[in-house]
């Protein structure tokens, strides 16, 4: 079997300048994985510089690109992002496009896409634990509270979820200042000068489990759109598979499957309450950062996903 994935953007953003692009990180590591099973002629990741040069058996695009059948036989669409117009919206309009299948993260809108008879699949994000894997802790990452990312979750979330942790010694890694554009048509709002301030600037991605692992307080904030459908992010996965202690916001699918093994948060005074109370319970950490060591390492390994995505394809393909 030959597989493709598609990203819209070019390939290269880990050795950019700019922000490494995830979309480009997780499509590598599915390709890595599926080249080990049996009965797989070739994986790789294309893009608008990388395009085919042989006709595939599938391509699966992680964006909303239209499908060229001039490089593979199927098509499947693996809706992985979040759309600040809902993803049941955004659906709605790739389904006019003229996909063969899809692949969801959501188990939601995965079950609405099979009512509709069209080949469909959940699956979940799955953790390369050949990369993000527990470190011993170093002096250079030893932050009270640490978050990689960027300005892309909004005001509201940013302040509830983020911002509290400028009280503290504040690990805060990505790009968070402003372009010239955004200079001239914006203004910007204290928290983002604030952010701008104290960022740390890129992380190179071989420190990112040292940081999880060594950082005492692990911060992730949740698009709007992931939280509507119940998605559970791929950075939760990759600080428990650091043994990252983390606090969250809530998430229903996450409640549920990662009880014990991540502290939820509603945010504000509740986040800095949390803060305070496990800088004082190092103990406390290390047993709930290995539940969620645990929990990754039997349930959600990249390996287990390629799995079920590799039968999935022998299915339809």
């Amino acid at each position: 079997m030959k597989i493709g994935f598609y990203i819209q953007w070019s390939k290269g953003s880990l050795n950019s300048r700019g922000n490494v692009l995830g979309d480009e990180l997780f499509a590598e590591s599915m390709c890595k994985t599926l080249l080990q099973f049996q009965g797989i002629e070739s994986c790789e990741l294309f893009a608008p510089n990388y395009l085919p040069k042989h006709k595939l058996d599938v391509m699966i695009y992680l964006n909303d690109v239209k499908p060229n059948n001039r490089w593979a036989a199927k098509h499947l669409l693996y809706l992985q992002n979040a759309y600040g117009e809902g993803s049941d919206k955004a659906l709605a309009r790739f389904q006019q496009i003229g996909y063969d299948g899809y692949i969801f993260v959501s188990n939601k809108l995965c079950n609405m896409q099979k009512q509709k008879g069209c080949p469909a699949i959940f699956l979940p994000f799955g953790v390369d634990v050949n990369m993000f894997q527990p470190h011993k802790k170093s002096l250079r990452y030893d932050y009270d509270v640490s978050y990689i990312g960027n300005d892309i979750k909004g005001e509201k979330r940013t302040l509830l979820y983020l911002y509290p942790a400028v009280d503290y010694n504040f690990g805060l890694y990505g790009n968070w200042m402003p372009s010239l554009r955004q200079k001239l048509l914006f203004k910007r709002l204290p928290y983002q000068k604030k952010f701008a301030s104290i960022s740390k600037g890129k992380i190179l991605q071989n420190e990112i489990p040292l940081l999880y692992s060594s950082a005492k307080i692990n911060l992730n904030c949740t698009a709007q759109d992931c939280v509507d459908w119940d998605v559970i992010t791929l950075r939760t996965y990759e600080v428990l598979a650091c043994k990252g202690f983390l606090i969250t916001d809530i998430v229903p699918v996450a409640e549920r499957e990662l009880k014990d093994c991540v502290i939820f948060t509603n945010g504000g005074d509740d986040l800095k309450e949390k803060i305070e109370y496990y800088l004082a319970r190092p103990e406390e950490r290390e047993r709930i950062a290995h539940n969620g060591y645990h929990y990754v390492i039997e349930n959600a390994t990249i390996t287990a996903r390629m799995k079920t995505l590799n039968a999935f394809l022998r299915k339809i393909l």
